[in-house]
Formats: C-alpha cells, sequence, structure tokens
C-alpha cells in the first residue's frame, strides 16, 4: 500500500504531466507563415513539440500505472537484479534500472563518483 504523502506526490506529478502534454498539443495548431523560412522555423519547432509530447504521454502512462497500484510492487534493475528504490520509480516512473546502472549505461563518470560519495 502507498503511504498518503507519496500518492499525493504522484498524483500532483499526474496532474502537472496533464498539464504539460495539453500545452505541448496546443503547439500543434496550424499556422500559416507568411515568409517560407517563418513556415520552416514553426514546422521544425512543431516537430519538436511532437517529440516532447510523445516523451510527456509515455512519462503520463507510466505515472498512471503508479498510481493504479503500480508503486506497491518492487521494481528491480536489469543489470545488477537490485531493488530500485521508490523515489528513483516516483522520479522516473519509466526507469528500468537504478542510478549507478543507467549512470554506467550513460557513461557518465560525474554521477558515479557523486554516487560513490
Amino acid at each position: 500500500m502507498m503511504e498518503a504523502g507519496t500518492l499525493e506526490r504522484l498524483n500532483a506529478e499526474l496532474e502537472e504531466e496533464q498539464e504539460r502534454l495539453r500545452y505541448l498539443r496546443g503547439l500543434f495548431q496550424g499556422e500559416s507563415m507568411p515568409d517560407k523560412l517563418d513556415d520552416a522555423l514553426h514546422m521544425e519547432s512543431v516537430r519538436f513539440a511532437g517529440t516532447l509530447a510523445d516523451r510527456s504521454a509515455r512519462r503520463l502512462s507510466a505515472l498512471r500505472r503508479l498510481a493504479l497500484g503500480g508503486a506497491g510492487e518492487e521494481r528491480f534493475c536489469e543489470d545488477c537484479g537490485e531493488p530500485i528504490p521508490l523515489s528513483r520509480i516516483l522520479a522516473a516512473p519509466e526507469c528500468v534500472c537504478c542510478r549507478r546502472c543507467q549512470a554506467v549505461r550513460e557513461g557518465d563518470p560525474a554521477a558515479l563518483a557523486e554516487l560513490e560519495d
């Protein structure tokens, strides 16, 4: 069972992500630009907003799964097999590995050094 504070935080993140997705989808409105360069820039912005909207939709889906009871289930790192802390799952609901293994995957020596301390 999820603690009240954790559930409250999860619901707040759900609302924030839903608002972000609504905003990003609003950027898809087609506008005709008077200049071809302006039009190209607008289309590039729309493509970028689409990428962000896709990412936001995936995060929203993962947060919803957590809200429906997935946060009570222990999740294990794909690389080392250790349990992934709930705080990491709430911060990155789609994560499949612990912070240390993610830093190794990304080749991030600064993150590894921070975890060592």
